[in-house]
């Protein structure tokens, strides 16, 4: 994930297809990330309270 994020940010990708797979990756990551971000919601949560919303 991080190489891919290292590729899109600081790379300019001129190919397209190049950039479709990178894009493509990308998307693959989607349901990782998501789940990372409700585990962060749920510390958060569990240390600050319902009023961290």
């Amino acid at each position: 994930m991080r190489q891919l994020r290292n590729q899109m940010v600081h790379e300019y990708i001129e190919e397209p297809a190049v950039l479709r797979d990178a894009l493509e990756a990308g998307h693959d990551f989607v349901p990782q990330l998501v789940t990372t971000a409700q585990r962060l919601v749920t510390e958060v949560e569990a240390r600050l309270g319902e009023d961290a919303r």
